[in-house]
């Protein structure tokens, strides 16, 4: 019965299976965000991250409690950001800014010198990623009245893509390659969603945006398990 626990743990963690499986349920969620009379996301929709969680728990050498806190925070916000034209729908993306700022938080202690230079051309670049969005979607997001939350989560997302982008540009190594990934894949999909709630929903873009946005905390997941072997290898 041990070999066999052994066989089935050897079998889990191994990236392209894990890979494989995570990749078709979010291509499947995705699909039935576009194509709901075929498929029912009241499955795939809360498959995803509890899947990332048990790729931690069994790839990482030491657990982040901070990364599974932010997990937490994802579900539940995508529990009540399930329906996107909903009241409710502020509360969704509240929690979703409070898991991005843990994020951030999860990255202050990699931090290490940077150049003045190198900080200020990232802070403007970050800045008007942020801003002109923010300002092609300011109508919408009065509309529904989601102005001030959706600020808080621009701003969330805005801190982590930019430390993010910093920790890589000072350092490209594998791990923070998958951080690279992880911000790229949420400054899009906040862009595709953004356009979707606040614009014109557009299929297309909408499967793309839930495919992203899962690929964001799948990156960030392998991230956390790269630091984690290496901090136990160099010691």
């Amino acid at each position: 019965m041990k070999i066999l626990k052994n066989e089935i743990r050897e079998l889990v963690s191994q990236k392209v299976l894990v890979s494989i499986f995570y990749i078709g349920i979010i291509f499947l969620d995705a699909l039935g965000a576009i194509l709901p009379k075929y498929l029912d996301r009241q499955i795939t929709l809360f498959i995803p991250l509890p899947l990332i969680c048990i790729i931690h728990l069994i790839n990482a050498n030491k657990i982040n409690k901070w990364f599974l806190l932010s997990l937490v925070f994802n579900f539940v916000g995508l529990y009540h950001f399930n329906h996107p034209y909903k009241e409710y729908n502020a509360i969704g993306i509240i929690l979703h800014a409070i898991a991005f700022l843990i994020y951030f938080l999860i990255l202050l202690k990699y931090y290490q010198i940077a150049n003045i230079k190198r900080v200020l051309k990232f802070s403007f670049l970050i800045v008007i990623l942020a801003a002109v969005p923010t300002i092609i979607y300011s109508e919408g997001m009065n509309e529904m009245h989601l102005f001030y939350e959706t600020l808080f989560y621009a701003f969330s997302v805005t801190i982590f893509i930019f430390s993010a982008s910093l920790l890589y540009s000072n350092n490209k190594t594998k791990a923070n390659r998958f951080l690279l990934f992880s911000t790229i894949s949420i400054l899009i999909s906040s862009y595709l969603q953004g356009y979707n709630l606040f614009m014109e929903k557009t299929n297309l873009l909408e499967f793309l945006a839930i495919i992203l946005f899962n690929l964001t905390h799948y990156f960030m997941c392998w991230y956390l398990i790269e630091k984690s072997r290496k901090k136990v290898h160099d010691v």
